[in-house]
């Protein structure tokens, strides 16, 4: 982990001011962040360089923009990356879109995980197939 490396993209630049402010307590993991503000349907050759994508819960306020987002990362996303997606179940589902299988055609599903706890974000884990 020491040597991971985290780029942050935010359409919200206040999200990302509180953020920095929150890694720069820790100068060795400020070193390895990035910050950048703007539209994730903006970003495409970038997201080709990542291993692992995190989509936070929040990205896509609704069913139909949140596929969408999905489908744009899928195009640009690494061959054989994985992407975390945060999501929710029961009542959850009224603070942030369900993500469901139908929803990530063109991934292959490699776990879905619904916590039954106070844990509030359910969690697919997906990966973009190798041709």
């Amino acid at each position: 982990m020491k040597f991971t490396h985290f780029d942050n993209f935010d359409i919200d630049e206040a999200a990302n001011d509180v953020a920095l402010q929150i890694v720069a307590s820790d100068p060795e993991l400020e070193k390895r962040t990035k910050f950048e503000t703007g539209d994730i349907m903006e970003v495409q050759d970038k997201l080709s360089e990542y291993d692992c994508i995190f989509l936070a819960a929040l990205v896509g306020m609704s069913k139909v923009d949140k596929v969408k987002i999905l489908g744009h990362i899928r195009k640009y996303m690494k061959e054989g990356g994985v992407l975390l997606v945060r999501s929710a179940k029961g009542a959850s589902a009224f603070l942030y879109p369900v993500v469901e299988e139908q929803d990530v055609l063109g991934f292959e599903l490699l776990s879905i995980f619904h916590p039954t706890n106070d844990v509030i974000n359910s969690v697919a884990l997906l990966r973009k197939p190798a041709f």
